[in-house]
Order: C-alpha cells, then structure tokens, then sequence
C-alpha cells in the first residue's frame, strides 16, 4: 500500500511532543510490513527537503513564516504540503490513503481529498477543549475548535487512542459512532530498559535519602494536566510517611503558582521542581521512582503512563480519562478520583505494599511489551485503511 502521513511534526524535522514520537514510529512500523509510506512535514535548519530515513520517505515542506499560528499552520504550510503530494504523486504514482495527525494539517487534507478524491484518514491525539482543561474558550481556541469538527467531517474514518477521547468527540463534535476507531498509542518498552541506582544516580542529586519513598509527576505543568492535584494531597501522605518525597517533571504556565502552593503549605523540604528535563534524565527519575502519579483532569491517552510501565513503575492515573483507561486496578496500578484526598490514599496504598507494588510494575511492563508495541498498533491502522478501501 502506499501511504502519505500529514503532521505538522516529527523526530525527524522539528519535533514539539508526543505527536512526533507517534508518527515517527507509526511510519517505520507501517514500513516494516511491507508499505511504501512518505511523510509530509515541516522543514527545520539546515535539513534537507527530501530523505529516505528507516525506509520512510520524508518530505520536508519549506513555508513563509506569519506571526499568526493558526494562519501560518492552515494556509502556509497546507498548500506547501499539498503541493509536495500533488508533485510526489504525478513524478511517481498514486497513493492509496491519506492520513492526517491533528488540526494543523486539515486543509491540506481538504484540498488533497477534493482535487484527488482520495480516502482520508484523520487522526485526534486530543481535542482544544481537553487541552484547555475542559472549557470552551473564545478566540484562537474557537477558531481551533472549527478546524478539529472540519476534519472530522471531511474524514472517512477518525482515530482516536481512548474511549474516553471517543466519548469527546462525539459529544462536542457530533461525529458519528461508525465513524471512528479507537488505536491504542505504542511504546518500545525495551528503550527503557538498563540500570539505575536510585540514590546515587537519583535521589542524591535533589538532596533526598537513599530510603526515602520517591513519588514522581512527569508532564505540563497546565490545568488540565493536574499537578496542582496531587500538590494538595501531599499534606496528606505527609502524615503517614513523613519522609515521603515527590519530584515534579516538565514545565508549563501553571508552574509559578505550583510553587506558590508549595511556600504556603510549607512543603519544599519534601518537593522538587526540574522543570524541562532530556529524555535519559527523565527515565533515570522515573525509574528510581517508587509510583508515577497521572492526576490528570483530561488525558486523551497518557503516553506516561506506558513509560512508566516499561520502567516497571506502578501508576495512579484519574477515572474518566485515557491514562485512567488504561490501568487494570490493583494489577498495573491504581485508579483513584480527581480529588486530592483519593491521590493521597492511592499513593499511601503503593508506599504500604512495597511488594505488591513492585509486582504491580512488573505486570504493567508485561502490558507495554504485549500489547502496546508499535507494531501492534500499525497493524491496527492497517485494519482501518483497509476498511476504507473495500
């Protein structure tokens, strides 16, 4: 089959976050069965426009930059996409499917459909109102908000990694239930594997014990992500594991207040702020972890959810979201409320049963390597554009 994938990144161009990850490995995984798959993306410095990278061939689309995101995404670098597919196409045949990865890439999409008439595959990694932490705001979002119900429209199928993600889309978008098809995100669970010695490695550098308990966050520092959550519950844990120590990971608007909340409830003998932090110092933490908490409000998948399995760590993820979708409660992790009373009460449950939470862990790695490995997951969206294509 020959494939073009749409994103307005990957790790091969300019990659922002998880979206690269899933598209970079989505298109080597597709390759590896046999498809002859092209990527269309943007350019970063000094890259070249055309290379061939894991059997992948990518395409990288120059633009003119505009000080206006939504205009520069939709109308710039759309018609630069749809230009390089109309070109690949007419120098070395057609392609059989077009799949697209969130809002940026749409018109492109559009215009390749219309001129075409190729079946369109459209990929929600999450919605604007999730990230906006469930409310619909005025403005940019609004105008988002359109392009995201415009390409589920012009789709013949939609993906999307949750049920709960799903359950979103049809309510705020009203796309129908045949419409859409729910794939699971991937991790390579053995990129995780190696050892790790939690204090020296770890522990040592925040200035913790080698025995004290280590409860990590990994994530944005935003609203809909929920630090501010698991902030308030700490008091709580405090009182029955008084050495107790929590690490939180990433960056994000919210992180000035965090850190206001911390001062006012007197916790930072017991806190640590990195803020952004490179891959092998984020595993190296996770790993000297005794549970990574997920205190998410909205989550459509919670990609950390599965590193964190594949580091043999438990986790405590909030109901009604993707991350919480994922956890088998009390055999990979723990479910808890989106209240910090019930993070608080998870989190004493990992730190009890240090044995069962190990074995909690280990059960989670089964998990990543079995059932949520990149090839799983081409197979899967094989199985949708083969539907499409009937």
């Amino acid at each position: 089959m020959r494939i073009g994938i749409f994103s307005w990144e990957s790790l091969h161009s300019l990659p922002v976050g998880g979206l690269a990850v899933h598209v970079t490995e989505l298109a080597a995984a597709l390759q590896r069965k046999g498809n002859e798959v092209h990527v269309f993306t943007r350019i970063g410095p000094n890259q070249k426009i055309y290379e061939v990278i894991d059997g992948v061939h990518y395409h990288r689309c120059p633009f003119s930059f505009n000080s206006n995101f939504i205009y520069e995404m939709t109308n710039n670098m759309c018609k630069s996409m749809a230009h390089f597919f109309f070109e690949t196409e007419n120098v070395s045949g057609a392609f059989d499917i077009i799949h697209g990865h969130d809002w940026h890439v749409v018109n492109a999409l559009d215009e390749i459909k219309k001129a075409r008439n190729k079946k369109v595959i459209f990929t929600l990694h999450s919605t604007q109102f999730g990230r906006d932490g469930n409310h619909f705001h005025d403005g940019a979002a609004s105008d988002i908000r359109n392009i995201e119900w415009f390409g589920t429209y012009i789709a013949d199928r939609v993906i999307v990694c949750s049920n709960v993600m799903k359950d979103e889309i049809m309510r705020i978008y009203r796309v129908p239930d045949w419409k859409i098809r729910i794939i699971h995100n991937g991790v390579w669970a053995k990129n995780f594997d190696g050892f790790v010695d939690a204090w020296n490695d770890v522990k040592r550098h925040f200035g913790f014990a080698p025995l004290d308990p280590m409860i990590v966050f990994v994530g944005r520092m935003t609203v809909q992500k929920g630090p501010d959550l698991l902030i308030e519950a700490i008091p709580d844990v405090l009182k029955d594991f008084p050495n107790a120590k929590f690490v939180f990971v990433g960056d994000g608007y919210l992180k000035p207040q965090l850190e206001k909340r911390v001062s006012e409830l007197n916790l930072w003998h017991a806190v640590r702020f990195t803020g952004f932090v490179p891959d092998d110092w984020k595993t190296k933490i996770m790993k000297a972890a005794d549970c990574i908490v997920v205190p998410s409000r909205n989550e459509p998948f919670g990609i950390v959810v599965l590193e964190a399995w594949s580091c043999y760590k438990p986790v405590i993820a909030t109901h009604g979201t993707g991350a919480g979708e994922l956890i088998w409660h009390d055999v990979t992790g723990l479910r808890v409320y989106q209240a910090p009373n019930s993070i608080a009460w998870g989190i004493k449950e990992i730190l009890r049963n240090p044995e069962k939470a190990r074995w909690m862990g280990a059960n989670g790695r089964y998990a990543a390597e079995k059932a949520f490995n990149w090839d799983k997951v081409a197979e899967e969206t094989l199985k949708v554009y083969e539907e499409v294509l009937r």
